[in-house]
């Protein structure tokens, strides 16, 4: 409410309060649908969602401008638990291999454990816009893998590397793979089996990158090693 005595505009308490308290309803309406995609798939109904909480679809919309404001909170709900998995394996700690090895399983995994969430971020008529969102986090991953493939290098004495294409060419590879396996209904290899080839896979792009940059490792060898080596 603003101070009519011309001072500086006051805070209605009980308009912040009740924006509080809408946020909080709109967090926990979209944390239902996301327990319902859980549930019962990507292309869930919105009377669903209303049935579950409690409400009348109306009702419900009154938290939501419309279906694609929903979608898109959901969606964000959905990477922000993405990239809670993601996140602490883009540390490279241990082996190269290792290192490989944990940040392709993480991916697998989380896909593995949420594919309903998996296949909602790509589902057709619920897709926000360009899907922007979903390309806007491969491609962070793929910054923060080239990071620290740059600080690596740095290290090893390559100061100018072209690592950015590579870091979100192996996002790219690694995501459209488990994406279509997550999507084929016979699959032709074993979750196993796929995390063993996308390994070798990413390890054979990298060591082809770093040879052209005059670099030769051994997959065994420990980043942190590597990073306290001299410059040549």
């Amino acid at each position: 409410m603003a101070d009519r005595t011309g001072g500086e505009p006051q805070i209605d308490g009980r308009s912040t309060r009740w924006d509080e308290h809408k946020a909080q309803r709109q967090g926990e309406l979209v944390d239902a649908a996301v327990a319902l995609i859980e549930e019962e798939g990507a292309r869930f109904r919105v009377q669903r969602l209303a049935e579950r909480v409690g409400l009348s679809r109306s009702v419900l919309y009154r938290h939501f401008k419309d279906r694609a404001t929903l979608d898109e909170l959901i969606r964000r709900r959905v990477v922000e638990s993405f990239m809670r998995r993601m996140e602490p394996t883009l540390t490279f700690d241990g082996t190269i291999e290792e290192s490989v090895e944990r940040v392709v399983g993480a991916h697998l995994d989380w896909v593995a454990q949420h594919p309903r969430l998996y296949a909602y971020m790509g589902v057709g008529e619920h897709a926000m816009g360009d899907g922007s969102l979903v390309a806007d986090t491969k491609t962070a991953i793929a910054l923060m893998l080239s990071e620290r493939f740059g600080d690596v290098l740095k290290a090893l004495g390559v100061r100018e590397a072209s690592i950015r294409s590579v870091a979100v060419g192996i996002v790219g590879f690694v995501d459209t793979a488990v994406n279509q396996w997550a999507g084929d209904t016979e699959r032709e290899v074993s979750e196993e089996e796929l995390r063993a080839m996308l390994c070798r896979s990413v390890w054979a792009v990298l060591d082809a990158t770093l040879r052209d940059l005059g670099v030769e490792l051994s997959p065994q060898q420990r980043v942190s090693d590597l990073e306290g080596a001299p410059a040549h």
